[in-house]
């Protein structure tokens, strides 16, 4: 077949409009189906493919998104990704992704990257808390999911998240009433992230009259090397009755030191879920964050901030699920 077809060849077979034929394509919804499947079938008899370059030049628009994440290696985000790919594709969208590993550099280098691949929006989980994104982003739309910008700008950008607090707090509830009254905590090294789980956390302990204990309250590395000396000294030197890891990537280095610790009676906790959980011979009581639905916000929010950057920004707080495991 020819490569020379051309809209104009698919809207005379049709009997259409070339504006029709291009919204057809383009999946909207001012086309009947039965008209959209028409011209479809008709464009893939004659091997018509829309020419992506000199539409994005015509309409400014490349019908492309980035995505920031900081470890494509963490289930979270591993789900997160698929979830914002999904919904983006259904919208008639590619998602480029750029991993950072936690690396201010990498990240700002993945933003620039995305820029010169003229992305129409960007999805940024931060890698840090001072960053300038106005500077690096200019009039390039962008959504962050999951961890804040940062404070001085955060009403510059929407912000997709799950409730950390309540999260939080319903966790150390549970544990608290399943018998537990010293609760460590091993937190996030993400400052934002890290401040409002440990704001859950002492509300919870003040619910229930137990006193805080900053001997049983640190922080990870954000490349969780310390975790498995910090479990020895909140369960052995501290003699935690419960441990609370405030992400999955923490309580995976807890799990792997708890067989050299030979302890029974202890409960468990976990910011993140994950169905192996379900063979952990300990209790645990886990908040399930709602990936799905995290992405679908996100990216719903991204385009309609791309078809109108006068929208105000917003803060979509998303529950988590309690899932207790005796």
């Amino acid at each position: 077949m020819s490569t020379n077809i051309t809209i104009k060849d698919v809207a005379q077979q049709a009997g259409v409009s070339e504006a029709t034929v291009s919204r057809a394509l383009n999946n909207s919804p001012q086309v009947k189906q039965a008209t959209r499947l028409k011209i479809q079938t008709i464009a893939d008899r004659l091997g018509y493919h829309p020419n992506g370059l000199a539409r994005s030049i015509r309409v400014q628009r490349s019908h492309t998104l980035g995505m920031i994440i900081p470890d494509i290696l963490n289930g979270f985000f591993t789900q997160l990704s698929r979830a914002i790919e999904d919904v983006a594709s259904q919208a008639g969208y590619d998602v480029l992704i750029v991993n950072t590993d936690e690396h201010l550099k990498k990240e700002a280098k993945g933003i620039n990257l995305m820029l010169e691949k003229q992305v129409d929006g960007l999805i940024i989980t931060s890698a840090g808390a001072f960053t300038d994104y106005p500077k690096m982003l200019g009039h390039t739309p962008a959504v962050f999911v999951d961890r804040m910008p940062p404070a001085n700008i955060v009403s510059q950008y929407d912000r997709v998240l799950v409730d950390n607090i309540q999260g939080t707090q319903d966790i150390i509830d549970c544990l608290i009433k399943r018998g537990a009254q010293r609760i460590g905590i091993i937190n996030s090294a993400v400052s934002a992230t890290a401040t409002e789980r440990l704001q859950g956390y002492h509300r919870a302990l003040a619910a229930a009259n137990l006193s805080p204990d900053p001997d049983i309250e640190v922080t990870a590395r954000t490349d969780g090397s310390n975790v498995p000396q910090m479990t020895r000294q909140l369960l052995v030197n501290q003699k935690c009755d419960a441990l609370f890891a405030a992400d999955n990537t923490i309580m995976t280095g807890v799990l792997t030191k708890l067989p050299d610790l030979h302890l029974t009676h202890f409960q468990l906790g976990a910011f993140d879920d994950n169905e192996w959980f379900n063979f952990l011979p300990q209790p645990i009581v886990t908040a399930k964050q709602p990936i799905a639905e995290l992405g679908r916000v996100a990216v719903e929010r991204l385009l309609a901030r791309v078809a109108n950057d006068q929208l105000p920004t917003q803060e979509f707080r998303l529950p988590a699920e309690i899932i207790p495991r005796s």
